[in-house]
């Protein structure tokens, strides 16, 4: 019967992972996800205890061994794409006697050299997933505070800015332009579903620069920098990617990291996205169970780069449902970018910063 039980828990994790999650928030919503872990995995295992015959016993075997292949393909896929890990990060740790990291706010360094940029190195920083929560607006000015220490060229905020409409006047309070050559921003999936036209509303009027499956340039010491933006599959108006011109650097925000093929296949040079939320919940030395993506945990944290496209898929900084993380820290990336010029520290551009740290312990 436990056989049975645990290939039932199986299918419905990749069912939750893969479509359930995504389902819009309703009140239907936590009901359906009952009610299909409560049919899979206990109809299963009343099927265990009603036919114990050895004849059956090859189906629970049959799905866990699919489940375990799948498993493997997925975790030599993500070594292949596997980028560089983080050059410096907040000083942090997870600690069993502590599982709740709600708040513990991490930064992550990374730095990356891009052979077709041949304009001096700049700084990005990266947040996303806000989740806005009113009862924590110190923890959010954190955040932003963070960001402004380590004075980034570019600030990059891609989506979930909010889980409901009663968090649009916090938002509006919170945002604000934080990088010397511009902010840019995407919409996630909560965005749409909560109220997309207020939150689109509330990025502009606080000077945030939306990119709704569109692009705009920007330049550093003359060199072009494309950025574009894509909601899909949120909005599905256009599925295409906006195109970089000849000679321009690509970066591209979307909401979702699951863009990344579609992403790549247009030769964009950078994809910077979050909605993962890392799994929000994760299990010590396993690692994330519930990731939003028909990849699973593919693309879960970190950085990859798919076919010449790095991708920075950060933990993210708030919190949807459930409104805490366990074990998982929410995020921001600090991501230093150079190519032909190289890193140009004695400009002041590309620099390393003090990251600011956490009194919990050291990593």
């Amino acid at each position: 019967m436990i056989l049975y039980a645990g290939a039932g828990f199986c299918i419905f994790l990749m069912l939750l992972n893969r479509y359930l999650i995504l389902i819009p928030d309703s009140r239907l919503k936590s009901p359906i996800i009952l009610l299909a872990f409560s049919f899979l995995t206990g109809a299963a295992a009343l099927f265990g205890w009603t036919h114990p015959h050895r004849p059956w016993v090859f189906l629970p075997i049959a799905v866990l061994c699919l489940i375990a292949v799948g498993e493997v393909r997925r975790a030599l896929i993500r070594r292949s794409c596997a980028g560089s890990g983080p050059v410096d990060t907040t000083p942090c740790e997870v600690r069993l006697t502590r599982p709740f990291t709600t708040t513990d706010l991490v930064c992550r360094h990374y730095e990356v050299s891009l052979p077709n940029w041949e304009g001096p190195a700049f700084r990005i920083a990266h947040l996303t997933d806000l989740h806005i929560d009113p009862g924590l607006s110190d923890f959010y000015e954190q955040a932003l505070r963070v960001v402004e220490q380590h004075d980034p060229d570019l600030v990059f905020l891609t989506g979930d800015f909010v889980s409901n409409r009663e968090a649009l006047p916090a938002l509006r309070e919170l945002l604000r332009p934080l990088g010397k050559h511009g902010t840019f921003a995407v919409l996630g999936n909560h965005d749409y579903w909560a109220d997309a036209d207020s939150v689109r509303a509330a990025v502009r009027d606080a000077g945030i620069t939306l990119l709704t499956n569109e692009s705009t340039t920007v330049s550093l010491a003359g060199e072009p920098i494309r950025i574009s933006g894509i909601d899909y599959p949120w909005d599905r108006s256009e599925k295409s990617v906006p195109a970089a011109g000849p000679g321009e650097l690509h970066l591209v925000l979307s909401h979702t990291p699951d863009n990344i093929y579609r992403i790549s296949r247009s030769g964009a040079d950078c994809v910077f996205s979050g909605h993962y939320h890392a799994g929000q919940v994760r299990v010590p030395l396993a690692g994330s169970v519930v990731v939003p993506s028909v990849y699973g945990r593919r693309f879960d944290h970190g950085h990859f780069v798919v076919d010449g496209t790095h991708l920075f898929a950060s933990g993210g900084i708030g919190a949807a449902k459930p409104p805490f993380r366990i074990y998982c820290h929410p995020d921001l990336f600090i991501v230093d970018v150079s190519g032909g010029r190289g890193m140009r520290s004695e400009e002041g551009i590309g620099r390393k910063l003090p990251m600011q740290k956490n009194d919990e312990a050291s990593e």
